[in-house]
């Protein structure tokens, strides 16, 4: 079989078609499988419980002031998700776990066809030489990146978003863009990423207008349309934090930006660069970069190489891959500099690699501009607009993963033009790829630290008999506090808490709460940042969790526990001495191997007001 024959398979449409479908499926078939295991970090400590709260509490409609009273003594309804929320919604008209399934499944197909549509229309159209091969690379690539849950389908919309403001902006969109881009906030986080990205977008129009001496109206409006469209849906959280005056957040104390020092700053802008932010927005650029720099560095011999030279360069390529030199020179403290200098090199020197030069330039830039807002030598931007405080401005490099996707399918482009063997050599790599993706899954089949399966996390068969325990006369909904587990587990299970984990709630409850802490010393992050609402004295989250350990020493005070209205202990820990904080142990429940014991205490309170 000749090489052009080989050549043509590869490049086969039907091909990646199916390499794309089995890839995906692949990728996506363990939340099939009958036990599958999710984190449990910034996801089934939070997210899943939020909506479940919401979606089972009969008050989605509720007016902002009314109190949802499961979590942390009851919140208002405006520090939950609006209405006009699809995973809501889910939540809603499904189980928990079936809608936590259906919520990835939907990312994932939503990723994969939002950026082959975007690559193959407006950045790299089919040629007979390489087909549609490097659209599929792109769209594959971003399709198997391990998307939040908690943040919809707006990372995964980002390049149809792209696509149909390209087509808005140069005349040729129809209706449906208009009705995409209405529809859009409600599946898609305003505060996470379009927040940013429309505000990118309006640097771009100005320098456009700037450009062509006139203003596209068209392209104008559909920016105003789309923020206001976005701020409607949060009408909520707009008006509790800026203008109900009986709310006071709790982001008001928020101390955890513009704090570090110069050279912190640049490290963090490095990280920015190298892993984004997991598990919000994760890049997986192991590949990626160092064949973007490759790349870039091949447009300088001016002819395509010969089959031997391509040979070689390609064994090359893979040697650095295996023995794995990028992870020694992408994380130096002159990556950053020397990575700039090629990219301006080659937007100077090198027409046809521009495009995949000044993404590169620009995701550089992204990386140390946002974390300006870490720095403690910009606090002065702080005391001028005091949001600054409250609003996590690094969110803008979320984007990362929409533009490594496109410079990847760029890469590929490029090296087709520049190399034989590339064809199979992509396969190669989208193959390893994959590998490295699905090592870095949020789903997994076995259990894994940081991970657990709702089952094991939530323990629901623990919990139908400890509510029919507590649960007496008429106080049918006591309060409860945990102590080494993280309250979601109570709060999934249909428990009222006086702990919780919530991104905006009343100050006056974090000032409240704060006093279980003062029988030791207070806890930094709680003060300066404050949004888990725990006893912190012995770590909660599950991957800390030590079966059969016992607590001798018991640190909070139980007075102040008893002024929240606090009922019940629940912890995974057997306590040596609970009469010292006034706790009977009333129950133990023996959990799986995998899930926690929960022990259950009385609190005694007198009268502590």
């Amino acid at each position: 079989m000749s090489y052009n024959s080989i050549h043509k398979c590869l490049i086969d449409n039907k091909l990646w078609g199916v390499i794309s479908v089995l890839l995906l499926g692949w990728y996506l078939s363990p939340l099939f499988h009958h036990t599958f295991y999710v984190p449990t970090f910034d996801n089934l400590d939070s997210n899943v419980v939020w909506y479940k709260i919401l979606a089972e509490s009969g008050k989605i409609f509720a007016p902002n002031n009314t109190i949802i009273p499961n979590m942390m003594g009851g919140l208002p309804r405006s520090s939950y998700s609006g209405e006009f929320n699809f995973l809501l919604w889910l939540y809603y008209f499904f189980k928990p776990q079936t809608a936590y399934i259906i919520n990835e499944v939907l990312i994932h197909l939503i990723a994969f066809f939002s950026m082959f549509i975007f690559l193959k229309n407006e950045m790299i159209p089919p040629n007979k030489y390489y087909s549609n091969v490097p659209s599929f690379v792109g769209a594959l690539y971003f399709a198997l990146l391990p998307f939040w849950s908690g943040g919809g389908a707006g990372l995964a919309f980002l390049p149809l978003v792209t696509y149909a403001l390209i087509r808005i902006k140069n005349g040729t969109s129809g209706k449906w863009e208009w009705i995409f881009l209405a529809l859009l906030p409600l599946y898609s986080s305003f505060i996470l990423i379009y927040f940013f990205y429309i505000i990118m977008a309006g640097i771009y129009l100005i320098y456009d207008s700037w450009y062509h001496r006139k203003i596209n109206w068209k392209f104008f409006t559909t920016l105003v349309l789309m923020g206001s469209v976005f701020l409607l849906t949060k009408y909520r959280l707009l008006y509790a934090m800026f203008m109900d005056p009986l709310f006071i957040s709790s982001r008001t104390e928020f101390n955890i930006f513009f704090k570090e020092d110069w050279w912190e700053t640049y490290r963090l802008s490095l990280v920015n660069l190298l892993a984004c932010q997991p598990p919000h927005a994760t890049t997986l650029i192991s590949y990626v970069l160092p064949l973007t720099l490759i790349t870039l560095l091949l447009e300088f011999i001016h002819r395509r190489l010969t089959p031997k030279e391509s040979l070689l360069i390609w064994l090359m390529i893979g040697v650095s891959f295996w023995v794995n030199i990028w992870q020694i020179l992408l994380i130096h403290k002159f990556t950053i500099p020397a990575i700039t200098l090629l990219a301006l090199v080659s937007v100077v020197y090198q027409k046809k690699a521009k495009p995949l030069a000044l993404l590169l330039l620009f995701i550089i830039f992204l990386s140390i501009f946002s974390n300006i807002f870490l720095s403690k030598h910009f606090l002065f931007l702080a005391e001028y607009f005091p949001v600054l405080k409250e609003f996590n401005m690094v969110r803008m490099v979320y984007i990362f993963p929409f533009i490594f996707g496109i410079m990847f399918a760029l890469s590929i482009y490029r090296l087709f033009s520049k190399l034989h063997f590339t064809a199979l050599a992509t396969l190669v790599l989208m193959v390893s790829q994959f590998i490295y993706a699905q090592n870095e899954s949020m789903y997994k089949t076995t259990p894994q630290k940081g991970y657990a399966s709702f089952h094991d996390y939530y323990v629901p068969f623990i919990f139908t008999k400890l509510k029919k325990d507590i649960s007496h006369g008429k106080n049918k909904h006591p309060r409860v506090v945990s102590y080494g587990m993280e309250p979601a587990v109570a709060l999934y299970n249909g428990l009222y808490t006086v702990d919780g984990y919530s991104a905006n709630y009343p100050l006056s409850y974090k000032k409240q709460f704060e006093k279980v802490f003062d029988t030791y010393k207070k806890d930094k992050l709680y003060k300066n940042w404050g949004s888990k609402v725990y006893i912190v004295s012995v770590p909660s989250e599950m991957k800390y969790y030590i079966k059969g350990l016992h607590i001798k020493k018991l640190q909070f005070n139980e007075n102040a526990l008893c002024n929240l209205g606090t009922e019940y202990l629940i912890s995974p820990y057997f306590f040596d001495t609970p009469q010292t904080k006034h706790l009977t142990l009333i129950k133990n429940y023996t959990g799986t191997k995998h899930s926690w014991d929960i022990y259950l205490y009385k609190l005694h309170c007198k009268n502590t007001k």
